[in-house]
C-alpha cells in the first residue's frame, strides 16, 4: 500500500510540474504552428502509451519508445509548411510546423560594442575580484551562491514528456545545496520557488552578499536540427579567467559522477550569469533532458545526490589552488 501511495503521490507532483501523462499520445517539440530555422532535419520528441502491443507509427514508420513511453525521432524536412502524422493503435495525432528558408546575408556593418560587464552589475570599474579562500580555510569560512536556472515565466527546455527544464534546475540546485551545507559551507540560494530573478540580478547578489564563489545550475537541449542522443554531453562554463578555475575543478567531478554520457569538461562563453569580475563563477549543464534517457535519469534522485556529492568535491579541490 505504501508504493502505491508513493507512485500515486509521483504521478501527481509530475502532472503538477506540467507533464503529460504517459498514455496520452503528445508531441512536445515541434509545436503545433511553430516556425523554426532553416534546416534538413528535425528531432521530434514527446510521449506515448507505454502499452508493449500498441506499436507508434510517425508518418507510416515505426518509431520506437522508452520504458516511460517518451521517445525521439528524426524527420526529413522542406522549407514551408511541413506534416507529421502520428498513429498508435485508435490514437491519432497530427502535427503541422513551418520551416522558415534560409534568411539572405545581412548587409555588413560594425561590430557591436562589447558588453560592459561593470555597468551591467552596476559595480565601479576598479571592484577587486574576491580571492580565492586562504590556504587552510575551512567549509564554514566559504560561502557559496548557488544558483537554479531559469524560473517562473522561464521554463527553459522541455521534455519529452512535457517536463520543465527549470523544475530538474531546481531540484538539482536544492540538492546541491544541501550537500554543501552538510559539508559545513553557508549557502545562499538565488531562488528556492518557482520564481524568476533577473539575470543579472543573480550575480549582483553574489557580489551583495560576498559569496566567495557563485554556480548556476542548468540541463541542457538540442537546436531543433539537432538530434539530441548525438549532441548529450556534460559541461562547465565559465566567461572569464577568474571563473575558469572553478568551473575545471567542479567539472572534473561533474563528469565522473555522469559517466558514461560524454564529459566535455570545463569550457569559456559569454553567460550573463557567468561574466561576474568579482565573484568566480560558472554554469552546470548537467544533462540533456530533450532525450528519453537524459529526461529520465534527471528524475533519479540518486543521481541527482552523485552529482550534489561531486560539486562539494569540486569547490574543496577548487579550495585546495
Amino acid at each position: 500500500m505504501t508504493g502505491k501511495i508513493k507512485a500515486c503521490g509521483l504521478l501527481a507532483a509530475l502532472l503538477a510540474s506540467g507533464a503529460a501523462a504517459a498514455s496520452a499520445l503528445t508531441v512536445t517539440f515541434p509545436a503545433e504552428g511553430q516556425k523554426i530555422p532553416h534546416t534538413e532535419r528535425c528531432h521530434v520528441i514527446g510521449g506515448a502509451d507505454t502499452n508493449a502491443a500498441e506499436r507508434l507509427y510517425l508518418n507510416g514508420v515505426e518509431v520506437a519508445r522508452y520504458h516511460t513511453g517518451a521517445f525521439l525521432a528524426m524527420v526529413r524536412t522542406h522549407d514551408g509548411e511541413n506534416r507529421l502524422t502520428f498513429e498508435q493503435g485508435t490514437n491519432k495525432l497530427t502535427r503541422a510546423f513551418t520551416v522558415l528558408p534560409v534568411p539572405p546575408p545581412a548587409p555588413p556593418g560594425p561590430p557591436p560594442p562589447p558588453r560592459n560587464v561593470y555597468a551591467d552589475l552596476g559595480i565601479a570599474s576598479n571592484a577587486v575580484a574576491r580571492a580565492r579562500p586562504a590556504e587552510g580555510s575551512k567549509p564554514g569560512d566559504v560561502l557559496v551562491m548557488v544558483d537554479a536556472g531559469h524560473g517562473g515565466s522561464d521554463s527553459g527546455a522541455r521534455t519529452p514528456r512535457g517536463f520543465r527544464e527549470k523544475d530538474y534546475n531546481l531540484r538539482q540546485a536544492k540538492a546541491i545545496a544541501a550537500a554543501l551545507r552538510a559539508a559545513g559551507f553557508r549557502v545562499s540560494e538565488t531562488r528556492a520557488d518557482d520564481s524568476f530573478p533577473a539575470l543579472y540580478d543573480r550575480p549582483k547578489r553574489a557580489i551583495a552578499e560576498k559569496a566567495d564563489l557563485f554556480v548556476s545550475v542548468h540541463h541542457n537541449a538540442a537546436g531543433a536540427g539537432g538530434n539530441p542522443r548525438e549532441a548529450r554531453h556534460t559541461t562547465a562554463y565559465a566567461s572569464n579567467e577568474l571563473g575558469l578555475p572553478l568551473a575545471a575543478a567542479i567539472q572534473k567531478h561533474v563528469g565522473a559522477a555522469m559517466s558514461p554520457v560524454k564529459d566535455l569538461g570545463a569550457q569559456t562563453k559569454s553567460l550573463a550569469v557567468c561574466r561576474n569580475p568579482v565573484v568566480p563563477s560558472c554554469l552546470l549543464e548537467i544533462d540533456f533532458v530533450d532525450l528519453p534517457e537524459g529526461e529520465f535519469e534527471s528524475e533519479d534522485p540518486a543521481r541527482r545526490e552523485r552529482v550534489a556529492q561531486a560539486v562539494v568535491l569540486g569547490v574543496l579541490d577548487w579550495m585546495k589552488r
